[in-house]
């Protein structure tokens, strides 16, 4: 599915060449490295399979960097996407926090890290729509919306305390939703 991703941001970005669409096709592509160490990590017991999640959740930020990236190139507004992360990171992640118990201090400190990263890409997203309400600004959020509260869930799932196949479901389908929505945006990005 990661591939398709990279694809169909690759096929897009051929149609319509752009910088802020070829930082989107990259940050598909480590979204791509990190379903691969995502997978992978059932592979391997304990503290090997938690490095091998890790690297996963380092391949997806650094996809939300070039994501931010891209919003940064669109010249979102930066005073609502500060605004939004900060209000989002005060409700959103201590309650998050309380309901995982992580395996290690190190891989603790990391989600709190990544949490922060992911509600600062959806926040500057909101802010390119606040900038201005049009197709490509409206995919966007959308796309960050999803991917975000995939995030959470999949935390949740994968270190709360009753991991659930449901919740699998719902952060498989708002990550595939998420990734879809943002490789299609870059048709119509100005």
């Amino acid at each position: 599915a990661a591939l398709c991703f990279v694809l169909i941001g690759a096929v897009n970005l051929s149609v319509l060449p752009t910088e802020t669409g070829r930082l989107i096709v990259v940050g598909l592509v480590f979204g791509m490295i990190g379903d691969i160490f995502l997978n992978m990590r059932f592979l391997f017991k304990d503290g090997k399979a938690n490095k091998v999640f890790a690297a996963g959740i380092l391949a997806f930020l650094t996809g939300h960097f070039l994501y931010i990236a891209a919003l940064w190139k669109l010249k979102a507004n930066l005073t609502v996407g500060i605004i939004a992360a900060v209000i989002l990171c005060a409700l959103c992640i201590p309650r998050i926090m309380k309901r995982i118990s992580a395996p290690s201090k190190g891989l603790k400190i990391f989600g709190y890290v990544y949490l922060a990263i992911v509600i600062t890409m959806f926040s500057f997203a909101a802010g390119y729509a606040a900038k201005g309400v049009n197709a490509a600004s409206l995919m966007f959020t959308a796309g960050a919306m999803l991917f975000m509260v995939s995030d959470f869930v999949m935390i949740l799932n994968s270190f709360g305390k009753h991991p659930t196949q449901t919740l699998r479901t719902v952060n498989l389908l708002t990550y595939y939703a998420g990734q879809l929505v943002i490789a299609f945006c870059i048709l119509v990005l100005k």
